[in-house]
């Protein structure tokens, strides 16, 4: 039997893990990685210096809606609520993690 995958790797050795986010077919969108990582920047601003958390209250309030990177607009094209995303990010009793897992 032969221990060498077609990858020229031992096939007891484990390959490194992906996101299976980017593997073509599984909904890997740039458009929505970048309103992702808004959103948690936001997250990471809000728990930051004083003057951050105030841009981030500042862009959660804000009732845009037209702008794509509205935080309105960025919750609803992600499917979530914007008044729930908002309660929830200030109300959380941890801190909300932004800390991409990997698969």
């Amino acid at each position: 039997m032969n221990d060498v995958s077609e990858y020229g790797v031992s096939k007891s050795e484990s390959l490194p893990r992906m996101d299976d986010a980017y593997l073509l077919g599984n909904g890997y969108d740039p458009v929505n990685e970048l309103m992702r990582a808004i959103i948690l920047r936001t997250i990471e601003d809000y728990h930051s210096k004083p003057e951050f958390r105030q841009e981030a209250i500042d862009y959660m309030f804000d009732e845009e809606e037209e702008y794509i990177f509205s935080f309105r607009a960025i919750c609803r094209h992600l499917g979530m609520d914007p008044d729930k995303a908002r309660f929830y990010i200030m109300n959380a009793k941890e801190r909300i993690s932004t800390r991409r897992r990997a698969a």
